[in-house]
């Protein structure tokens, strides 16, 4: 190599040319897919609905008792409390159609690698994951309040705002409207109280919010070309330039040692010529 760039000064010219010509092309691929990108952001809205329960009354012996209420929107989020429950006790609510997605740590802060877009069944060890049931239970711990929480549609936006791929707005405005109709529905849910103590007619409650969803816009997703642009000049710059220090390198100390070598032969040259 050194030998090679000594003997052949154009083979540096030519690394260095073809190292800015793929700087120039990488930088406007970059800056194309920047400009023309084929992803697209879609908000719809988070309303919470309060919902009011049917009361169906005590079972036989006073030790249950069952409320239903219904959703007919794209709902993500279910939130069921009932105050004043005994330790022991067991809450349990059921979907009349499908199945969705409960887990103790949904809606906790410090819940840790916690998705419930996986399932158990799907492999994913090493998340906290949702269990899918068309039933979900939770025993009280202690005397109190208790919540159930759930997610019903686990494709849809949790805080209203998701993104898709798409050939054209046009195209990515159908998508979205697909995702959230396909959501829509009557859903009737049934929430049952098992008590370890007798239960008193109008003793309990339940608080129950659900969230849901409409589309409202959809729109490209754009970032700022310039920054981008800049920031992927600055890397191809930065890679080329590394991969050009070693061949640079060798070259100029091939240089700076021809010369060396010139000038210890000009002085042997000049001693030889007053010698003479």
């Amino acid at each position: 190599m050194k030998k090679a760039l000594a003997q052949n000064p154009n083979m540096l010219r030519t690394m260095i040319g073809l190292g800015l010509t793929l700087i120039v092309i990488l930088s406007y691929a970059v800056y194309g897919a920047t400009i023309d990108s084929s992803y697209y952001l879609y908000h719809t809205s988070n309303e919470q609905v309060e919902h009011t329960a049917i009361d169906h009354g005590l079972s036989n012996d006073n030790s249950s008792q069952s409320w239903t209420f219904s959703t007919n929107r794209s709902t993500t989020w279910l939130n069921i409390s009932i105050a004043g429950v005994g330790q022991g006790d067991v809450v349990s609510v059921g979907v009349s159609d499908g199945v969705w997605y409960h887990h103790e740590m949904l809606g906790d802060e410090e819940a840790d690698r916690f998705s419930c877009r996986q399932t158990n069944d799907g492999g994913f060890e090493e998340y906290n994951v949702c269990t899918e049931s068309q039933v979900h239970s939770i025993t009280a711990e202690e005397s109190g309040n208790i919540t159930i929480r759930g997610i019903v549609s686990p494709e849809l936006p949790m805080g209203g705002l998701g993104s898709l791929y798409a050939d054209s707005l046009a195209d990515a405005e159908i998508a979205s409207e697909n995702l959230i109709t396909s959501q829509n529905g009557t859903r009737v849910w049934t929430i049952t109280l098992d008590s370890l103590d007798s239960i008193h007619p109008d003793e309990f409650s339940p608080h129950i919010q659900s969230t849901s969803h409409e589309l409202e816009s959809v729109e490209p997703f754009k970032v700022d070309t310039m920054t981008e642009m800049m920031w992927s000049i600055t890397a191809l710059i930065g890679c080329f330039g590394i991969a050009l220090v070693v061949p640079l390198s060798i070259y100029f100390a091939a240089r700076a040692r021809e010369r060396r070598e010139e000038m210890i032969r000009n002085v042997a040259l000049d001693k030889t010529t007053d010698e003479s």
